[in-house]
């Protein structure tokens, strides 16, 4: 018996050295986390393996808090285009609207949401490139 150290909650635990059922985490819970989770995940995609609206969703709320920059809703949220250009997945030019102010931005009004957003954009590329 050998004492490990689980990669997921850092709890301490015995497995077998060597045995073809070696533990590699602690728990179902640390198990279902570790090997179905990110990259460990066999369905796991990279973004260049990523086609149409899945790709650019994953990305932005991989960088992007899942709320909508004008009013902070959170349970309905879409991926607005900064740029126009639905091909540029780049995580700048992705921004979480909810339904309402995405359809502003489309509409007439998006003299209304247009400083929020712009201010949001300002704001994330200054962290980005510090």
């Amino acid at each position: 018996m050998i004492i490990k150290t689980c990669p997921i909650c850092g709890n301490n635990f015995e497995t077998k050295s060597g045995h073809s059922r070696e533990k590699t985490v602690c728990s179902h819970s640390c198990a279902n986390t570790y090997f179905r989770s990110g990259k460990s995940n066999p369905n796991y995609k990279n973004d260049n393996e990523l086609n149409g609206v899945a790709k650019y969703v994953i990305i932005c709320f991989r960088s992007h808090e899942k709320k909508c920059v004008c009013c902070n809703e959170k349970n309905i949220v879409e991926v607005h285009h900064y740029d126009g250009n639905k091909k540029n997945d780049n995580p700048e030019n992705l921004i979480p609207l909810c339904p309402t102010h995405h359809r502003y931005w489309h509409s007439r009004f998006r003299h209304l949401v247009k400083p929020k957003v712009d201010k949001y954009i300002k704001i994330f590329e200054a962290k980005i490139f510090e």
